[in-house]
């Protein structure tokens, strides 16, 4: 049976593009009712798989499922003093509202935190905005490419040393965040449990890749240099090297001492073992380049899949160093449910990265695709107290609006 921890939890998410409706869809598998609040011309978001080669149709959009399936949708036009007052009666009867909405607009909204704060008290109030809510950046747009990649340091100090700033990909940052301000809400939902009060839970895109680079933050006031480069690693047996059939695996040997002599037995290379240059820890890291040619032209002998067999047989620490596009063929993946395929509403059928933590076993919820604009704004409106009389003016008057 499906752990849900969350069941009982009405969220409202009013967000857009990943980082904010990715803390929503987490919500949403841990068991929330998440009402996915856009304007009746949707989510930008929709439309943002078209550059990643996606389809974006009603029918197939597996960009905008990903982070937005389990969720109901309504459409309300927050332009009007009606559709101001429809969000109010939501957020009165919600235990969150998020939001990814920059402050300046949440305040013409009147759904600022303070705002809120007065009306609604009990409200958990959650935002995910680009630079944090000081300083001067605080009202800056703050994309993950710009917020979470490039000011931290981390679009230029994890490519190799010498070559161009990475190009980060789509998300990656949003999704990390996602997960930190989830975890925010439900510490937050635990106050309100003992309480009965809300508060304000605030992250940051640029915050959040700050403390991603923590270790990194620290050494590098103690002469640590970044980026580096393979060529010379910071330890040469914590590195990548390149088979004969041009895959890569990593190398991950922690304890040198104890490892390095099996890795030479392994590499058939115990001439290496006696060599002064990279008998202790210090003295290979001293000669790291030399030591990694070395390791490099026996790599260079083997296939992947032969160094994986060799590797493994001396419980070496490593693994292959794969595509995105063979993630949904790893069994590792697989069996723990963390990629599953669910089909589409047009029937096709496409592999989804699912939310990593479970509770209690690998079941995943799929209950629902991502919902349409509007889906669900009927059956909301009429939970929250409106007639059906309401319902059809509000409609024909363009205050809210219903999928076709």
């Amino acid at each position: 049976m499906l752990n849900k921890p969350l069941e009982g939890v009405k969220v409202v998410d009013l967000t857009y593009f990943v980082a904010g409706p990715g803390t929503a869809k987490i919500l949403a598998d841990w068991g929330a009712d998440v009402i996915k609040v856009e304007p009746s011309f949707g989510d930008p978001g929709r439309k943002t798989g078209a550059t990643m080669l996606m389809p974006i149709e009603d029918d197939v959009n597996p960009f905008y499922t990903t982070y937005n399936a389990n969720k109901r949708g309504f459409s309300v036009n927050l332009k009007c003093e009606q559709g101001l007052q429809i969000m109010d009666q939501l957020l009165s009867k919600a235990n969150v509202f998020v939001s990814s909405y920059r402050t300046g607009a949440l305040k013409r909204l009147g759904l600022d935190y303070e705002a809120l704060a007065e009306r609604h008290p009990h409200l958990i109030w959650a935002q995910v905005n680009g630079f944090g809510d000081y300083g001067p950046a605080k009202d800056s747009p703050g994309f993950d490419t710009v917020a979470f990649w490039a000011r931290s340091g981390t679009m230029l100090d994890i490519a190799e040393k010498d070559t161009s700033p990475i190009n980060p990909p789509i998300g990656f940052g949003d999704a990390t965040t996602s997960c930190s301000l989830a975890g925010g809400i439900c510490a937050a939902l635990y106050h309100q449990a003992k309480t009965g009060k809300g508060q304000k839970v605030m992250v940051s895109l640029f915050g959040q890749a700050i403390w991603n680079a923590s270790s990194l933050i620290a050494s590098t006031q103690y002469g640590d240099e970044y980026p580096k480069t393979r060529k010379d690693a910071v330890s040469p047996v914590i590195n990548s090297f390149r088979c004969s059939d041009g895959k890569w695996i990593f190398l991950s040997i922690l304890e040198y001492e104890r490892y390095f002599p099996t890795l030479c037995e392994v590499l058939e290379r115990k001439d290496l073992i006696q060599d002064e240059r990279f008998a202790t820890t210090l003295s290979g890291k001293n000669n790291a380049p030399a030591l990694i040619a070395e390791i490099d032209k026996e790599f260079a002998k083997h296939t992947q899949e032969e160094m994986v067999r060799l590797l493994s047989s001396a419980d070496i620490a490593h693994e292959k160093i794969q595509h995105y596009s063979e993630i949904i063929s790893d069994a590792q993946a697989l069996e723990n449910n963390y990629v599953v395929e669910d089909t589409n509403r047009d029937g096709s059928k496409t592999t989804y990265a699912m939310t990593p933590i479970k509770f209690g076993n690998i079941e995943v919820n799929l209950s629902r695709t991502s919902p349409l604009i509007g889906e669900h704004s009927e059956e909301i409106m009429s939970e929250i107290g409106y007639s059906e009389n309401d319902i059809l003016k509000f409609i024909k008057d363009g205050v809210i609006a219903v999928s076709k």
